[in-house]
């Protein structure tokens, strides 16, 4: 059993490849139709955890705060449908989450230049060298995106398993080498990556219930131990402390929580000023 991720700098080719690839496995295909079920269970409005996904306007009228509690929703529940395994997932940025799962195929789509430079300039109505300057624009915003929110470069091909440039591939050729890929031994899943993704859920889970209150926090899970990483006033870090042990001890999965507390040098200085 597999995961397949896939992701591209064109969406609908994206889209179209990974529809394929899910109807050729048989794998289930997981989408932004989950968005409904995101923002029902985070209580964000829906178009706020679409926003979250969307490069050109992170930034804008999405309060940070508010945009990390999306993307950690999304993420959360991302994770849970691919501990179900056997699905083909894209337009989630999980390729840039869901890290060190040996049973996961990740997969890159790079399509023809000329066809998004034409797509663009029909998009906006303008010629093809404004829209050629358009599309570069566009292309800095998403890795400077993918850089700001999750510290990779998506544009790195050393983060995929597969890069397949579309310039000289038929979408059906990629499909097959997609399909072929996944089928090899060192993709299937054993006990070891399993327990790589469920410890990758469970750090997710806890995150997002923390980020509840406190938006600073960095989880990492091994078993059911877990351990929080945050920043904290000297005055304020016993407290702190205490408090997310608690939160995180709530959580099933959880029986043991490890609480590091740094000093919010960045905080301080502000109140000595």
């Amino acid at each position: 059993m597999s995961i397949i991720l896939i992701s591209s700098d064109h969406y609908e080719t994206c889209r179209a490849v990974a529809q394929q690839v899910a109807e050729s496995t048989g794998y289930a295909l997981l989408d932004r139709k989950i968005l409904g079920e995101v923002a029902s269970a985070s209580r964000i409005p829906e178009p706020k955890i679409l926003k979250s996904l969307e490069p050109s306007s992170s930034t804008v009228g999405l309060p940070a705060k508010v945009r990390n509690r999306a993307l950690a929703a999304i993420q959360s529940a991302v994770m849970v449908r691919l501990l179900d395994d056997k699905v083909v997932c894209y337009g989630l940025a999980a390729h840039l989450y869901v890290l060190g799962v040996s049973h996961v195929l990740k997969i890159r789509i790079l399509c023809k230049e000329e066809e998004r430079v034409s797509l663009m300039a029909t998009e906006r109505n303008v010629g093809i060298e404004k829209a050629r300057k358009l599309l570069k624009k566009q292309e800095a915003v998403q890795k400077r995106w993918s850089l700001d929110v999750f510290g990779r470069d998506e544009t790195n091909p050393s983060l995929y398993d597969m890069v397949i440039n579309m310039s000289q591939i038929e979408p059906d050729e990629a499909v097959n080498a997609i399909v072929e890929t996944v089928s090899y031994r060192k993709f299937q899943s054993m006990t070891y990556s399993i327990k790589c993704l469920k410890d990758r859920e469970l750090s997710i889970r806890v995150r997002l219930a923390l980020m509840e209150k406190y938006s600073d926090v960095d989880v990492t899970a091994d078993g059911a131990t877990v351990v929080v990483r945050t920043k904290a006033l000297r005055r304020e870090k016993r407290k702190k402390t205490e408090n997310i042990r608690a939160l995180a001890g709530q959580i099933s999965g959880v029986s043991y929580v490890e609480v590091h507390a740094g000093r919010d040098i960045f905080r301080q200085a502000a109140e000595s000023a």
